[in-house]
């Protein structure tokens, strides 16, 4: 069965980071470990990253413009490492590191377990699919391609291509131009209570916020904890419905 939110609907779209992929971050301590003295483990830097996003977001919300770093190369990984303890100089020689092994791999490579069942299931009930996403170098078919799952949609919108950005409007009215669906049929999952869930739910889409660590209780929109949510997989009881 699947999640209420889908119920009805024409089209899945996707956030990519932190919904549909996630960062290779085996490679992404490694290649610090030196600069910070020690190594990172997954969990604490994935904890990391989602509270520095969350941050993130909500200096999007107060402002009411894009973060002055958005577009500066790594910016999630920079805040991510400062927020581990490493200091300033130290994330500027990390840049370096990791435009060398981004160019060698994509550091967004690493797919969600549930994803290619959910797309896949989401498809076989007839649902269109798409993925929106902001990049800083228009290489979200990369990222997609690296993890295995480019193949899965009918449509990427790459900010970088398009010349807008979520939580910019223009973009999810462009995907659903191009779907050919209106937007009370359509579905926007994603991590980003403020880019994603608010941006889409603005535009009248049903905005499902991806929150598996339960950093969003004020959400006005359905929190999952995990994309097998969506085909009716038992959810946590801590999430919001």
């Amino acid at each position: 069965m699947l999640h209420p939110s889908l119920r009805g609907a024409r089209a899945c779209v996707f956030d990519a980071g932190g919904t549909l992929i996630h960062p290779d971050w085996p490679r992404l301590a490694g290649l610090v470990a030196d600069l910070a003295g020690r190594t990172f483990g997954a969990d604490e830097m994935r904890r990391a990253m989602s509270e520095v996003l969350k941050a993130a977001g909500s200096e999007v919300q107060k402002s009411g413009a894009p973060l002055t770093d958005e577009r500066t190369r790594h910016w999630v990984f920079r805040r991510v490492y400062l927020a581990l303890g490493m200091g300033e100089e130290a994330c500027a020689r990390a840049v370096g590191r990791l435009d060398a092994a981004h160019d060698e791999r994509h550091l967004w490579c690493g797919l969600d377990a549930e994803a290619p069942r959910v797309v896949e299931g989401l498809k076989c009930e007839g649902l269109l699919t798409a993925v929106i996403s902001n990049t800083e170098d228009g290489r979200l078919g990369d990222a997609l391609q690296a993890a295995g799952i480019a193949s899965s949609f009918g449509l990427l919108l790459d900010s970088q291509l398009v010349g807008c950005r979520k939580p910019d409007a223009a973009i999810f009215r462009l995907a659903l131009e191009r779907l050919g669906v209106e937007a009370g049929e359509t579905a926007f999952v994603g991590d980003s209570y403020e880019s994603d869930a608010l941006a889409a739910r603005a535009v009248g889409m049903r905005a499902v916020l991806l929150d598996p660590l339960g950093l969003h209780p004020e959400s006005v929109c359905p929190r999952i904890r995990s994309l097998g949510e969506l085909l009716g997989d038992a959810r946590d009881s801590t999430a919001a419905s």
